[in-house]
């Protein structure tokens, strides 16, 4: 019988030459399974890559809109202060 140090050797070196055998190893621990869920939460980061990409823009756009509307209300508020200090010289 091989010793503890002579079969992990052994493990290692058909590990590292015997591509049947990792990948059979690779099975029996589930590494398939881990690489799919992986593959599964990369779509995941993708999609919501994108969703943030839109959202970005999407807020960007609002924030132009802000912007000029808030332009435009300080336009009428200057109009309505030289009105008002027209009609204040009006009744002095």
């Amino acid at each position: 019988m091989l010793s503890s140090v002579k079969l992990k050797h052994e493990m290692l070196k058909l590990l590292k030459e015997d591509l049947e055998f990792r990948y059979a190893v690779a099975g029996f621990i589930g590494l398939d399974e881990i690489l799919k869920r992986l593959d599964k939460h990369e779509e995941i980061l993708v999609k919501h890559s994108k969703e943030l990409v839109k959202l970005r823009e999407d807020m960007n756009k609002g924030f132009l809109r802000h912007d000029a509307e808030i332009a435009k209300l300080r336009e009428d508020l200057v109009k309505l202060r030289e009105d008002m200090n027209k009609g204040f010289l009006r009744h002095d």
